[in-house]
């Protein structure tokens, strides 16, 4: 399974870029809201989820970010949303805006989101309800720092190792993160 990939991008559709990651050029979908913003030649780490549907070729879904990732699979584990319709979603809303909706049981803004009726909004709440989890900002600037290391050449062994004894010594924005993660790899 593929968790991200870091390359430079070398063509830009309407819903999809072509990432050249050294060896291989993968193409990766995107919700419209994230994608606009990118240019051809631009670096970029993308993160993954595989679309696989029988007797049709695997879909790399991309995001710029795993909070999106997580709102991503949030929707799509929902019955009757697919991949499409969750990238469509989620041009939309974000994760603090999904989990407001189905914690309040908001039935009228849900089902005014594109493609989705009343009964996959109240399915949506039914079985999302309790479920979403915030991703802290820890969490996420665990994840970012450890990309930063391996950026560096480390490799992600040591960077999630070091980052993780950053977090502990009580280091919580992103660039103090990777200094002290930075001085205890050195120290190894």
């Amino acid at each position: 399974m593929i968790w991200a990939l870091r390359g430079s991008i070398t063509r830009k559709s309407t819903n999809s870029i072509a990432i050249d990651t050294g060896n291989v050029v993968y193409e990766v979908f995107f919700a419209l809201k994230e994608i606009e913003n990118l240019k051809e030649g631009q670096d970029i780490l993308v993160y993954i989820r595989e679309n696989a549907k029988e007797a049709e070729p695997i879909e790399l879904i991309g995001f710029l970010s795993e909070e999106r990732r997580y709102l991503y699979d949030m929707l799509v584990s929902v019955n009757g949303i697919g991949s499409k319709n969750a990238l469509k979603i989620m041009d939309f809303i974000d994760l603090e805006t999904l989990s407001t909706s189905v914690e309040s049981k908001d039935v009228k803004f849900l089902s005014s989101l594109p493609g989705i009726g009343q009964k996959t909004a109240e399915r949506i709440i039914l079985e999302l309800s309790g479920k979403i989890k915030e991703i802290g900002r820890s969490d996420l600037k665990l994840g970012e720092a450890v990309e930063t290391l391996i950026a560096l050449g480390f490799s992600r062994n040591e960077a999630f190792v070091a980052v993780k004894r950053a977090i502990d010594s009580g280091a919580r924005e992103l660039e103090d993160i990777v200094k002290i993660a930075l001085s205890t790899v050195r120290k190894v």
